[in-house]
């Protein structure tokens, strides 16, 4: 009787010890699909100027977002979503799609004379439940600052 409760002690030690590795190799990937995100999401910012509600902006952003494997609409990213827009972010959407990127424009006090700077985050996109009860949403935030974009008059 005692080597099979051994036997069966091992066994569920290896099924949790998967279990895990599985996990975090998901969490990984997906944080590193939001690095991604988030490095392209302040590359097209800086190019349209700081001009973000262009619609031609959020066409190539959602488009390329979606290239990317990347899903503004799943329902993590809709919580964290609505947790930045109650903090004071600026979430855009493109016809009627979440983006899964918000912005925030950085204190004037903190930029140069003449120029615009924008906090960009980016979620991080989990499909474990289990994690958003475990951790705050702002753990699952990626967050990026745009260099500092010269303001036309």
């Amino acid at each position: 009787m005692r080597d099979a409760l051994g036997g069966y002690f091992n066994l569920t030690m290896l099924i949790g010890f998967i279990v895990l590795v599985t996990a975090l190799i998901a969490l990984s990937l997906n944080f590193t699909k939001a690095y991604r995100v988030k490095n392209r999401v302040i590359s097209y910012i800086e190019k349209y100027e700081g001009n973000i509600e262009n619609e031609d902006m959020l066409s190539h952003t959602y488009d390329d977002l979606m290239a990317l494997g990347y899903n503004g609409e799943s329902q993590g990213i809709y919580y964290a979503t609505e947790t930045a827009k109650n903090a004071g972010w600026t979430c855009p959407d493109f016809k009627g799609r979440r983006l899964g990127w918000c912005y925030q424009q950085v204190s004037s006090s903190k930029v140069k004379e003449g120029y615009v700077q924008y906090n960009v985050a980016v979620f991080i996109n989990s499909h474990l439940p289990f994690i958003w009860t475990l951790f705050s949403q702002q753990f699952l935030w990626m967050k990026g600052t745009t260099t500092a974009i010269p303001v036309f008059k």
